[in-house]
């Protein structure tokens, strides 16, 4: 029995001695990943070498001497409540918005955030209440530059995230604001809803006397082209119908002179009018003026042919 005893004493040191060489291990030993910043405390004190940024394994003294907090550099989100406010026409609204964050790597930043809240999770709660009070920025916009089709939303985003500035001071970085939800009570929807009816009435309105204005201007323009027109064509038929004239009273005058000669062009242009197409027509040659058109006249003379019966 004190053989297997002794047998085993060496076993159980050396399982002892491996088991305290692991703790001891653990203990003096830390991982930083490439997402992380770590804040290494020796003592509860940090200083300016207390900011561990290379990623990897690191060593550190064992047991209580020295402490290590991880801090996520990648970017948050945190999401608030939905918000009751007042616009500056008086109007309630419900907002629900979110905030992009991150803690800030660069220079003493990383050691700002760890004394200012010594973990993400502590600093959770302060963030939710500046961003809070930072929404009442909305309070400065009225209801239509907030909703309407030429909205400031994206302006009043800048002006929420404008007031986050001082996150900066203890290490967090507001990256961007949005506003994902925008609501109404449902006390105030009607009246609001009555409200836009009524300004889309008075601006159809004022469209409708607009386009009945400029249908008048155009009516009355063309009615004055119109006038104009029909002033000159008046004028111009005038002038050709006295020219007509005075060309008329000549060629009256000549055919007064010979109406012999007058009678007998007449007949010369009844008969180019009847023939001027393919017509066929029966008739005696002793009617005028189709008596021009006998082959064998029985006046011999030179004189204008006349139809017989017909006197001298």
């Amino acid at each position: 029995m004190k053989k297997e005893i002794n047998m085993k004493r060496p076993i159980v040191i050396v399982t002892g001695i491996a088991l305290l060489f692991i703790l001891l291990l653990f203990s003096t030993t830390y991982t930083v990943s490439f997402h992380e910043v770590g804040i290494r405390t020796r003592f509860g004190q940090t200083t300016e070498d207390s900011i561990v940024r290379e990623a990897g394994l690191h060593f550190r003294l064992p047991f209580f001497a020295d402490s290590v907090v991880l801090l996520d550099t990648r970017t948050k989100i945190h999401q608030s409540p939905l918000e009751t406010l007042q616009t500056v026409d008086g109007q309630q609204i419900v907002v629900k918005s979110y905030l992009l964050w991150r803690i800030n790597t660069d220079a003493m930043a990383p050691l700002d955030f760890y004394r200012s809240y010594g973990t993400t999770e502590s600093a959770t709660s302060t963030i939710d209440g500046q961003f809070r009070d930072a929404l009442s920025a909305l309070s400065s916009y009225s209801f239509e530059e907030l909703t309407g089709a030429q909205n400031k939303l994206a302006d009043a985003e800048e002006s929420i995230l404008a007031r986050l500035t001082s996150l900066k001071e203890t290490g967090i970085v507001p990256v961007t604001v949005g506003i994902n939800r925008l609501l109404l009570p449902p006390k105030t929807t009607t009246a609001v809803l009555q409200r836009m009816q009524a300004s889309r009435d008075t601006l159809a309105e004022q469209r409708r006397s607009k386009g009945m204005a400029d249908a008048e201007a155009i009516r009355a323009e063309a009615k004055a082209k119109h006038d104009k027109i029909m002033a000159f064509t008046s004028q111009r038929a005038d002038q050709i119908r006295e020219e007509g004239e005075l060309q008329a009273a000549e060629y009256l005058q000549q055919m007064g002179e010979d109406k012999d000669l007058a009678i007998f062009l007449a007949w010369l242009d009844a008969v180019e009018t009847s023939l001027s197409e393919n017509t066929t027509l029966v008739l005696e040659t002793n009617v005028a003026p189709f008596h021009l058109m006998e082959l064998n006249p029985n006046n011999a003379t030179n004189a204008i042919p006349l139809p017989k019966g017909s006197g001298e």
